[in-house]
């Protein structure tokens, strides 16, 4: 079994080691493209204008100086290029939760939502800010946690589906499913310096944390492990009789 391992918080963060040592508790086939330095936040940007490098710094570990997706797309065209592709891609572990409508900035999600493109199951892993350092007990059962949810497979892998499993400060814990709440970051805005036509602005990090029942949010803080499905092929039908125009109750 081949797993890449990938992130958007750097190669060296510690994160990406704690998931690395669970990870070979499920297989020593292992490969790792990540980031050369923090790049949260990114989402599934991609570079497209310009080239990016990816320079081999140990035995199966990359280092890419381009978004955390690119690291993903080197991976399977080129590094693990067809029948060498990976059977699993395990993104974080994230430094911080990623809830709510992370699913659209976090680029820990978007490595995850890119292996699906390529038909590759995913997971992407979060902790919550100030955890404890995993204990061998903790990566243990971490390692345990990623096998059966391999194992079980089945039961989530659908086309254009992947996981989202974020931890509590301390682990091991209960895993739980979770519905997605809402608990944005990036509410507010700071005025830095302004002139007559340009204001510089700095974006306030943080949350509101008002969780709704049995959401990511309010079950992390009770201390459990949330594990939540996601994907982004699901088409809905607009309403019947919905049409386009310029008349009464149209577009």
């Amino acid at each position: 079994m081949r797993i890449l391992l990938a992130n958007d918080d750097g190669i060296d963060a510690p994160g990406l080691a704690v998931l690395e040592t669970a990870a070979r508790l499920v297989s020593d086939d292992l490969w790792i493209v990540a980031p050369d330095r923090k790049r949260s936040a990114s989402s599934h940007s991609i570079t497209l204008h310009e080239p990016y490098s990816v320079t081999k710094v140990g035995e199966r570990r990359y280092r890419c100086d381009g978004t955390p997706v690119d690291g993903v797309i080197a991976a399977m065209a080129w590094l693990l290029k067809d029948e060498q592709r990976p059977h699993l891609v395990l993104s974080g572990i994230n430094d911080g939760l990623n809830v709510a409508e992370d699913v659209a900035y976090s680029g820990t999600l978007a490595i995850a939502r890119e292996a699906t493109f390529w038909n590759v199951p995913a997971i992407a892993l979060s902790q919550a800010k100030g955890g404890e350092p995993f204990s061998p007990m903790a990566v243990d059962w971490l390692g345990q946690a990623i096998r059966g949810l391999w194992e079980h497979r089945s039961d989530w892998c659908l086309d254009g589906h992947w996981l989202s499993l974020n931890l509590p400060p301390k682990v091991p814990a209960p895993i739980r499913h979770a519905t997605i709440g809402r608990d944005k970051i990036a509410r507010d805005v700071d005025v830095l310096r302004q002139s007559d036509q340009t204001v510089h602005l700095r974006v306030r990090n943080g949350r509101s944390h008002q969780p709704s029942a049995d959401d990511e949010t309010a079950l992390i803080a009770a201390g459990c492990c949330t594990l939540v499905r996601l994907n982004w092929p699901e088409v809905r039908p607009l309403p019947a009789g919905l049409t386009i125009g310029t008349g009464p109750r149209q577009w």
